[in-house]
């Protein structure tokens, strides 16, 4: 059974906002970001575990949730 996880690639961040229905600049207003501090992270996850969960709770805000185990992956929430 897969749980919930953090953010833990970049490749999984762009997937989750995808699923989100979100662009860059609705991920970044809804973070309280620079649209280009989600570019970045979409190239380089921040290893900041305090940045990671702030996108976290904004990508479950939306019904996504981040899957760490047994991979890396996104899902709607139930």
């Amino acid at each position: 059974m897969n749980e919930c996880g953090d953010l833990v690639s970049r490749r999984q961040l762009k997937a989750a906002r995808a699923l989100a229905g979100l662009t860059q600049r609705g991920l970044a207003q809804a973070i309280g970001v620079d649209e280009r501090q989600i570019r970045f992270w979409e190239r380089r996850i921040p290893t900041s575990p305090k940045k990671r969960a702030t996108i976290t709770r904004a990508l479950n805000a939306y019904g996504v949730k981040l899957l760490s185990y047994p991979s890396v992956g996104v899902s709607l929430a139930e």
